[in-house]
C-alpha cells in the first residue's frame, strides 16, 4: 500500500503531460459505446481529443450481441479502433465467423465461460482457429477456476486479454489478488491496467493506493500491460482524464519505453492497430 497524496503533484503533472503525449501514442484498451446505452463515439471522440490519446478498443457492452454500430464507427475512421464483440451464449461459431469477416478481431468471454449450445467450447475454439484476441471480463476467483485452467491448457496460443486488473476492487486484498499475478507464467495473456478509481477508495486523488498495479508490472511486465479507461463509467469514479493522468504519474519513475509499452505499444502489438498519432 502506498500512502499517496495527488495534490500539487498532480497538477504539476497535467501542466506536463501534454508533452509526453505528443511523443507517446497512447491507446485505451477499454471503451464501450452504443445508441442505445452508454453514449455514442463523438462523445469518447471528444474525451480522446482532450486527453492525447490517439486510438481506442471498443469493448461491446453485456448483453448485446448486435456489433454493427461498431463496423459503422470503425468504417467512419479507419485505422483509429478495433473492437471486442459479443455474440449469443448459444452461436456454434457462425456468427463469430461472421462479425470476423466485416473486420472485428476480439471477442468479450467471461474467463470462465462456457456456452450453451452443443460444444460449450465453440466460441473459444472458433476464436482459437480465427486468430481473435479474447477480452476477458474476470474476478481471481475465476481466473483460478478449473474452466479457465483448461481453456489455457486447451489453448496455449490464443491471445487473452484479462479485464479490470483482474478484478481487483476497493478493499481487496493481496492475498485475494494472488491468483491473478500467477496468470503471468502463461506467455499468452496480457492484462488491461485500468483507472485507479476501480480498485482505489473514491476521491480522487487517491490517498492509499493498494500495490495491485505494481505487483502486476512486476509479474507480467511492461510489454503485457496495456491502458484501459473503462468509459464512460469511468466518469462516475475519477473521470477520464484522470484515469489516464493518475497512473502515468504514479509510475513517473518508470524509463519513457516502459511508459509506452504500458500506454500504447502494447495495446498496438495484441490489437494490430496502425500506427496513428
Amino acid at each position: 500500500m502506498r500512502v499517496w497524496w495527488g495534490g500539487q503533484k498532480i497538477t504539476n503533472f497535467k501542466n506536463s503531460i501534454c508533452e509526453e503525449l505528443r511523443q507517446m501514442r497512447i491507446i485505451d484498451t477499454h471503451c464501450h459505446i452504443g445508441l442505445h446505452k452508454y453514449e455514442p463515439v463523438e462523445v469518447l471522440l471528444f474525451h480522446m481529443q482532450r486527453a492525447g490519446v490517439a486510438q481506442a478498443v471498443f469493448i461491446q457492452y453485456m448483453g448485446n450481441s448486435d456489433n454493427q454500430y461498431l463496423l459503422d464507427v470503425m468504417a467512419a475512421h479507419p485505422g483509429k479502433f478495433a473492437a471486442a464483440m459479443i455474440v449469443p451464449a448459444d452461436d456454434d461459431g457462425s456468427a463469430i465467423r461472421a462479425w470476423a469477416e466485416k473486420g472485428i478481431r476480439g471477442i468479450r468471454l467471461a474467463a470462465n465461460f462456457r456456452g450453451t449450445g452443443s460444444d460449450p467450447l465453440a466460441h473459444w475454439r472458433t476464436a482459437a482457429e480465427l486468430g481473435l484476441v479474447v477480452s476477458a471480463p474476470s474476478s481471481p476467483a475465476s481466473l483460478a477456476s478449473a474452466e479457465f485452467a483448461q481453456l489455457l491448457g486447451l489453448f496455449p496460443d490464443l491471445s487473452i486479454v484479462i479485464e479490470h486488473l483482474g478484478g481487483a476492487k476497493p478493499g481487496m486484498t493481496l492475498d485475494e489478488f494472488v491468483p491473478v499475478l500467477t496468470l503471468a507464467a502463461h506467455d499468452n495473456l496480457t492484462i488491461k491496467l485500468p483507472g485507479f478509481g476501480e480498485f482505489c477508495h473514491l476521491p480522487h486523488p487517491f490517498r492509499d493506493v493498494p500495490d495491485f498495479a505494481d505487483r502486476v508490472l512486476e509479474a507480467f511486465g511492461p510489454r503485457r500491460v496495456m491502458w484501459g479507461s473503462d468509459w464512460p463509467p469511468v466518469s462516475s469514479r475519477e473521470g477520464y482524464d484522470s484515469s489516464l493522468s493518475f497512473p502515468m504519474d504514479y509510475f513517473a519513475d518508470l524509463s519513457k519505453d516502459e511508459r509506452a509499452w504500458i500506454f500504447g505499444k502494447a495495446a498496438q502489438k495484441v490489437w494490430k492497430l496502425p500506427v496513428v498519432y
